[in-house]
């Protein structure tokens, strides 16, 4: 019995000599991997030394405490450990109108979207890209922008044009042509932020009926001038010229025929085509076909302006029935309306 004794015993104080030896090697090992840490924490920076290797511990040692939304950097590169400490801010988000915030301490302005569960849809924009690095004092603005049209139709007041004539005596007036007045589509576009109207951003207009000036003839003679012209007036309202045989050249093009007259302006929607059968285009130009025959080749100068190169492809009622020699084919309204009725020298090309 009492050797048993001897050996229980002689058992416990072997297990107490290893624990101990393995108590003595512990921190022999754990004083050979001491750690040097530089922390730092906004604008602080703090060097120490350390055994531990849990970072919530060696911010314990530093007394270092952490919100909620505070992030912990940490690299450990061999006997050295970098800890960087994000503190959180405010970012503060409107969207479409409402206001909102989250609070971080690093990312993009994508992610404080994400935090914010805000999701993008085509028709947001957005005040800054999304990959901008956020910041303390940063704004994230998110508007909806929609676009509405509206279509109306508007009249266009006819002009009145004189024609003067020396073949008549000052004070004779006669209309020669009735007005009419045209229409057109207004197309309005209105531009709305987060549902509420912001401005208007353009108007199209589409001419569908141009006007039709009115014509009223002038004389311009003295009463002696005209004393051999009887009273009755011609009906017809022409303003061509039977045309004058010729030669020569224009801006170094040759022509055969000369042709004095008036010219109008006019403009179609895209795609429009002419009598021809030829899109309506920039210099192609209305004729009367039996005056000046399809495919001619003309040069064209109005008074003050040079229309210039141009070739017969289309006609019209005006230039039918004599009113004009010309109309010439321009990109837009404004451009016809500004044009009016001009007095007009047509050249036929060789």
């Amino acid at each position: 019995m009492k050797k048993l004794f001897k050996i229980s015993s002689l058992r416990k104080v072997a297990a107490i000599t290893v624990s101990l030896s393995i108590v003595f090697l512990s921190s022999l090992l754990t004083a050979d991997v001491v750690k040097h840490v530089k922390l730092v924490d906004g604008e602080n920076e703090l060097r120490l030394k350390t055994y531990s290797t849990s970072t919530s511990s060696i911010l314990s040692q530093a007394d270092i405490r952490l919100s909620r939304a505070d992030e912990v950097k940490r690299n450990d590169v061999e006997d050295m450990i970098y800890i960087e400490v994000l503190r959180a801010f405010t970012v503060p988000i409107e969207y479409h109108g409402e206001k909102t915030q989250v609070e971080v301490a690093d990312g993009t302005v994508e992610e404080a979207l994400k935090k914010a569960q805000i999701t993008l849809s085509e028709n947001d924009v957005l005040n800054i890209s999304t990959d901008t690095k956020l910041y303390d004092g940063i704004e994230i603005a998110v508007d909806e922008l929609k676009y509405k049209s509206k279509v109306d139709e508007k009249t266009i007041d006819f002009d009145t044009v004189y024609e003067e004539s020396d073949e008549y005596p000052l004070g004779f007036e006669e209309v020669t042509q009735q007005g009419k007045n045209g229409k057109a589509l207004v197309t309005t576009t209105y531009k709305y932020v987060n549902g509420e109207f912001d401005t208007i951003c353009g108007e199209v207009e589409k001419v569908t009926q141009p006007p039709v000036d009115k014509v009223v003839l002038k004389g311009t003679a003295e009463v002696s001038q005209v004393s051999n012209i009887t009273s009755s007036t011609s009906s017809s309202g022409s303003s061509t010229s039977s045309g004058e045989s010729a030669s020569g050249k224009v801006d170094g093009l040759s022509y055969s025929k000369v042709l004095h007259g008036t010219a109008t302006a006019y403009t179609a929607s895209q795609g429009a085509l002419t009598a021809t059968g030829v899109p309506a285009y920039v210099g192609g130009v209305a004729v009367n076909p039996n005056i000046i025959p399809y495919g001619s080749k003309l040069y064209i100068v109005c008074d003050g302006y040079t229309y210039g190169y141009a070739t017969a492809v289309d006609t019209g009622g005006a230039l039918m029935s004599g009113t004009a020699l010309v109309d010439l084919y321009m990109s837009t309204y404004d451009e016809c309306i500004n044009f009016g009725r001009r007095n007009v020298t047509v050249y036929v090309l060789n």
